[in-house]
Order: structure tokens, then sequence, then C-alpha cells
């Protein structure tokens, strides 16, 4: 299993600290290498125990486990350099994906009487495209302009139906999240799709999916890509058409 996927399916796991830990050892994984599991908890005035149940709440047997997985995750890197950006943050996205995940999400979209997107911003593009797509296999599919409109709908839904959030930074102060919520609460199905962190609103929904993205900030405007938003929604349309309109 790859390093990614550990970390995709038991980071939800870790504590605060535990998640501060990983974070740093990620940015800083060229130099993992060489540091000793003593050198790592010293630098966070810990001791070696709290680093091995970090990396054992992850999923790897302990720290050389931990580092040689990172190591690896390099050696990919190094790999695929002659490749633009984008070519990139397809073969990253495509490290998060996890079939179990993905077939549960295909089913939620199939059994659902509607499906509700939850975006704004530059998230509401990828969100727009796929609904239209649903709609020409007959699936009851809506997106919103109007955050206070897409926060109503939400709390009109029922167990019936389902909502697909898209955020990328999947803040708990967000529109997107406040609709999710009134979704939870009207007892729909819910699905996120986020950058690949520990977010709030990851946490509050049934499935979830991560995408690779780089932050750019212009100005304090978000300026990010959805380039992974949208290659992982067309992967969903193609596996759902493959799976059920065949």
């Amino acid at each position: 299993m790859s390093f990614y996927k550990f970390l995709e399916e038991n980071r939800n796991q870790l504590n605060q600290t535990e998640e501060k830990i990983l974070t740093y050892l990620i940015k800083e994984k060229k130099q993992v290498e060489k540091w000793t599991i003593r050198e790592v908890a010293q630098q966070f005035y810990t001791v070696p125990n709290t680093i091995v149940r970090m990396c054992q709440k992850l999923g790897f047997q302990g720290y050389v486990h931990f580092k040689n997985s990172l190591k690896d995750t390099l050696v990919e890197e190094r790999s695929v350099l002659e490749m633009t950006d984008l070519d990139s943050k397809i073969v990253k996205t495509k490290q998060f994906l996890n079939d179990e995940i993905m077939e549960h999400v295909l089913q939620a979209i199939n059994e659902a009487d509607q499906i509700l997107f939850f975006a704004v911003g530059l998230s509401r593009f990828p969100a727009e495209e796929f609904s239209e797509r649903l709609k020409i296999l007959g699936k009851r599919s809506q997106t919103f302009i109007d955050p206070h409109l897409m926060k109503h709908n939400a709390k009109q839904m029922s167990d019936k139906d389902l909502g697909i959030a898209l955020s990328l930074s999947g803040s708990e102060k967000s529109n997107v999240f406040s609709a999710t919520s009134r979704a939870n609460i009207a007892g729909a199905k819910t699905i996120s799709l986020t950058g690949f962190s520990t977010n709030e609103l990851s946490k509050i929904t049934d499935l979830q999916l991560y995408v690779y993205s780089t932050e750019i900030k212009i100005e304090g405007l978000d300026a990010a890509d959805r380039f992974g938003m949208h290659y992982l929604l067309n992967r969903l349309f193609k596996d759902y058409v493959d799976r059920y309109s065949i």
C-alpha cells in the first residue's frame, strides 16, 4: 500500500499533536531519511513512543516502515520530473483513490432520489459539469449560485437524497460546511470532496474523497485550480456509466 493510501485511510485517527508532527515530516520528507526517531522526538519536545504511536495509528509497523514508505514517495516524484504540474496532480490524486470508497460513492449516486451539490466559488464549476452530466443519465441533480438557497434546500432533503460537498479547504466556517451540516440533520447521505488534509468538512460526511491541489491566493482571493476535482468527477462519471448505464 502506498504512503498516501495509509494516510487516506487512517489520518483521521491522529490527535492534534500527532497531526502536527505528520504535517512537518511530510513537508521535510527529504530530510526525514537522515533523522532517527529520537531526533524527531526532540524536535517536538516529546518521547520516541509518541512517534511510534503516530506511525502505528496510520497503519505502519513503526517509524522505520513510515520513513521507508515516505522515502518511496520521493522516488515516485523523481520519476515524474519530466511531467508537467498538471500531470503530477493527476498522479497524486490517483494515489488518494480508494476503490472501496469509490464503489460506495457510485452506489450512493445510483440509489439517490435527488442529488444536491454544495459548492461555492471556483469549486462550483466542476460540480455544475458533473451535475449536468448526471441529468443526461436521468438523475435529479442540482447546483446553486446563491449560498442561502443552497442551505435552504439542504434543510429540505430526506434520507433518500444525497448531498455532495466540494471544498478544497473543507473549512467549518464556509457555506458549504453549513449546508452539509443541514443535510446531515435532515437525514440525507453526504459525500465530501476536499483537498488532501484533515479538515472539518470531511469529518462530518459519510464518505470522503480527496484530491491533490496547491494553494494559490492572489490579493487574498482563492485562485487555486480545481483540476483534481474535474479529474476525479470525470473518473466517477465514467465508472458510473460503465456500472449502471450500459
